[in-house]
């Protein structure tokens, strides 16, 4: 089974939710084309990452514009939407870095709230926001999907569950920073490769308030860590295929999946 899927890589504008709305817009236009299964948005595309402001950006999830929005795109390609995330909240929560998810009629499959929050090097993600309670796979017409947000990526635990319960891919939406980016690309490689699934990787580019910057690079790796369609740092869309049936087919031949242990144990002496 093919998916095709649309990738999008955007500048956010600090705090203007429909200034971004609309770049959205524009980058899939340009692309010319009518039929997509699946849409992708980086993490924070709606503000941009900008931890002291996030309480100020923050909207009530099921009245916010960034679920409007999705909900229309959804409709509009007939396509799933995983719309990357913004600060949001919902009655019980406080605000949390959320991503949510549409299928291709339009209806609300689900949310995830970001597990890990990043709070190092000068960054306070933990302090302004609530983490998620859980990792999240969703189901939709056209595969099994483990849902992840940036930092997310460090921690392999989580992934390799996602394998457990039989993902055919996970998408990682993310605003990760240029200085670092070659650890973000390793660390996608070597997801794909230990779990033998697809890995979609959709991120920030540019700057934010002129003083951080991205590292664009959004990119599709295979089960076996190969970079099937991969953008550098500008604003685009990237549209590219992936066969799913292929990477079932690899499992079968190489099922590596099937040696590792339930548990494991470690003698010190």
């Amino acid at each position: 089974m093919k998916i095709k899927l649309l990738i999008l890589q955007i500048e956010a504008i600090a705090g203007n939710i429909q200034a971004n709305i609309n770049k959205i817009k524009s980058l899939i236009i340009e692309q010319n084309k009518a039929e997509f299964d699946l849409i992708i948005l980086p993490e924070l595309w709606t503000t941009g990452w900008d931890c002291v402001n996030f309480n100020k950006f923050s909207q009530e999830l099921y009245s916010s514009e960034t679920y409007a929005f999705l909900k229309e795109l959804s409709q509009t390609y007939n396509s799933n939407v995983i719309g990357g995330s913004s600060i949001l909240y919902r009655e019980g929560t406080k605000n949390r870095n959320s991503c949510l998810i549409f299928d291709r009629n339009g209806n609300f499959k689900a949310v995830y709230d970001k597990y890990h929050l990043f709070s190092h090097r000068g960054q306070s993600e933990g302090v302004y926001l609530e983490e998620g309670a859980m990792g999240l796979i969703v189901n939709l017409d056209i595969a099994k999907v483990g849902i992840s947000t940036c930092y997310d990526i460090r921690f392999p635990e989580l992934f390799r569950l996602y394998a457990y319960k039989g993902a055919d891919f996970t998408v990682n939406m993310a605003a990760w920073p240029l200085g670092f980016y070659e650890e973000y690309e390793t660390l996608l490689h070597a997801r794909a490769i230990e779990n033998q699934m697809f890995y979609i990787s959709s991120c920030l580019t540019g700057k934010i308030n002129e003083d951080y910057s991205f590292s664009g690079n959004s990119q599709v790796c295979d089960y076996r860590g190969r970079i099937i369609a991969k953008l550098a740092r500008e604003e685009k869309a990237l549209y590219t295929e992936i066969n799913i049936d292929e990477m079932k087919e690899y499992r079968q031949k190489m099922p590596v999946l099937n040696d590792t242990k339930t548990e494991y144990k470690i003698m010190e002496i």
